[in-house]
């Protein structure tokens, strides 16, 4: 009886956990279902509603998600075959039709698609099967397909939303700019019933509006959170707060469409403190290099302390000279030399680092205007498609697919889909090239390496901080362990009641059907359980009353017979016929 009593209870503390509804809030959240413009798909794959043909993993290893393998035909040939049993989020088989339209789609259609192959012809050889022909070449492409910019999808009109998903959870409401509220995908592979029946992704304006809600007991799961609030929320009864090192980068992109002299565009990097920039962080690695410090692609060699004689030294050079009254501006041919500074509130660490870059400019002689943007990222997306910077900060994952390749050619070959410094050099277009088609780790580590060294050669990015983020969490989540930055926040195996399964009970790879009929098996179990845990409680209650009444009218609790019973002291007779015997 107290084991089955023990199971009762565990089976209604996790299904009332699971009736819960669980709050992640984040500074941003995706502009709409429609995963082909912008970075939409990233954020998509964030929340917990995309997924790919291949992924990352928790190691940094690329592993198969919608896809079981990739095959390589010939230099620009790949076949990929898809795993058995996938299943968008109403039910639809995964097939081979439905990935190649969406692959076809996403790299006409979004600029970040290219970035690795150029073009791309995607056709069907199966139902599980399909080919990808490249313009560029690549000896990684299962990296190359984990890229966030290729995420399975399929779309009718005839559903709520049009676009439809594979990963672990579906949209059940949008709400444009403020929050979506999430529901376990029934047919995916694991865990649909280990799953809160509800999950909401809420947006913050900015770090700290997210810091008070996380203290107040309003979210469960705050990515990422502002230096200066993180004693406040240690000090709050029910809140952990977790810090780890991320694969982001802080990093200001040069405009060198208006910075046209390489040489004002090293000055501005020289200048730059950025150990300053990490204290004032609290936290992190101040670097040039464009990737973090614990993988093959790491490079620095350069003094991570900020130089002014030597910044001044490259002014001087460039003909940028101190103004002779008392202003302290450096002008040139009559005009003064000015920078406008930009910078997002989604991630808090660039608002706290603006100021201090804009003081050490501003201390060589250079007028420096600072812009903020706002919560809309209309507004900051605004200004980088009209070019209206100098200076660009920004954050950004540089091995989002574990390859280093998406992000070099993205941002700094002359037609990558980011390239935000309008920038274009052809020996670095060729350095990229041979990145492309370097075959082993150790190649394409030196590749690499020739490539990033001549990038920061010319400086068309300042790589400011390797930084630590921080996630605060509810009492209920404090064993989530967050990794992949806030690329992965809502995955597969997060937030499950009972997940991973015993070493002797493998997740099922099940069909639709018995995925539903498992479902309400398990609900009709569930019930089952409350009902009697409900009878339990009612009997317990009764009980005690009756022991309370008893004691109140100074009445033995226990009537003479059951005192007997309990002191071994009474015989009772089997029958009437048979004589006493002693119990």
């Amino acid at each position: 009886m107290v084991s089955f009593t023990k199971a009762v209870a565990v089976a209604l503390v996790l299904g009332l956990s699971r009736a819960q509804p669980v709050v992640v809030g984040k500074t941003f959240l995706a502009s709409s279902t429609d995963p082909r413009p912008g970075s939409t798909a990233w954020s998509l794959t964030s929340h917990g509603i995309a997924e790919k043909l291949f992924t990352v993993n928790q190691h940094g290893e690329v592993v198969g998600q919608v896809a079981e393998s990739v095959n390589k035909i010939s230099e620009f040939v790949w076949e990929v075959r898809l795993k058995e049993g996938y299943a968008f989020s109403d039910g639809t088989s995964v097939t081979a039709s439905h990935v190649a339209e969406c692959l076809a789609e996403m790299n006409r259609e979004n600029p970040s698609a290219q970035s690795s192959l150029g073009a791309m012809t995607v056709t069907v050889e199966g139902d599980l099967k399909v080919r990808i022909e490249s313009e560029r070449p690549t000896h990684v492409m299962d990296a190359v397909l984990a890229e966030w910019a290729f995420p399975v999808y399929y779309s009718h009109e005839s559903s709520s939303s049009s676009f439809v998903f594979t990963g672990p959870y579906a949209v059940e409401a949008f709400v444009d700019n403020d929050h979506i509220d999430l529901v376990p995908n029934e047919y995916y592979l694991f865990g649909a019933t280990e799953r809160p029946e509800t999950m909401k992704v809420q947006k913050f304006a900015d770090g700290h509006e997210l810091a008070d809600a996380v203290q107040n007991g309003t979210v469960d799961v705050g990515f990422h959170l502002p230096i200066d609030t993180l004693p406040a929320l240690r000090n709050t009864d029910g809140v952990h707060v977790k810090s780890f090192e991320v694969g982001y980068h802080y990093m200001i992109h040069h405009n060198t469409l208006t910075l046209t002299d390489r040489r004002v565009r090293e000055a501005i990097d020289v200048a730059i403190d950025r150990t300053a920039l990490s204290q004032a962080l609290a936290g992190g690695l101040g670097t040039r290099s464009l990737f973090p410090e614990f993988t093959p692609y790491f490079w620095d060699e350069s003094d991570p302390h900020g130089d002014k004689a030597a910044a001044e030294a490259l002014l001087e050079d460039a003909g940028w000279l101190l103004s002779t009254s008392s202003t302290g501006i450096r002008s040139k041919d009559g005009q003064d030399l000015a920078v406008t500074l930009v910078a997002y509130p989604h991630r808090p660490g660039l608002v706290i680092m603006q100021p201090v870059i804009a003081e050490a400019l501003s201390r060589l002689g250079i007028v420096v205007t600072s812009v903020l943007t706002g919560d809309d990222w209309a507004e900051t997306q605004q200004i980088i498609d009209d070019g209206a910077f100098d200076l660009l900060m920004w954050a950004q994952h540089t091995l989002p697919a574990g390859d280093p390749g998406w992000f070099l050619n993205t941002f700094f070959r002359t037609d990558g889909g980011n390239n935000h410094a309008a920038y274009s050099d052809a020996d670095v277009d060729a350095l990229l090239d041979a990145l492309s088609v370097a075959e082993t780790i150790p190649a394409r580590v030196a590749a690499t390496r020739d490539a990033h060294v001549a990038i920061l050669a010319d400086v068309p990015v300042s790589n400011l901080v390797t930084p630590e983020w921080h996630v605060g969490l509810s009492y209920r989540m404090e064993d989530y362990e967050p990794w992949g930055s806030d690329y992965y926040v809502i995955r597969a195996d997060s937030f499950l009641t009972n997940w991973p399964p015993a070493e002797d009970e493998p997740a099922a790879e099940s069909t639709h059907t018995s995925k539903k009929t498992t479902s309400k098996k398990d609900a009709t179990m569930f019930i089952i359980l409350f009902v009697v845990a409900a009878a339990l409680a009612v009997l317990l209650g009764a009980t005690l009353s009756y022991v309370v009444r008893r004691e109140r009218a100074g009445e033995p609790v226990f009537t003479p017979l059951a005192d007997q019973l309990l002191t071994d002291e009474v015989e009772l007779p089997k029958n009437k016929d048979e004589p006493k015997t002693r119990l």
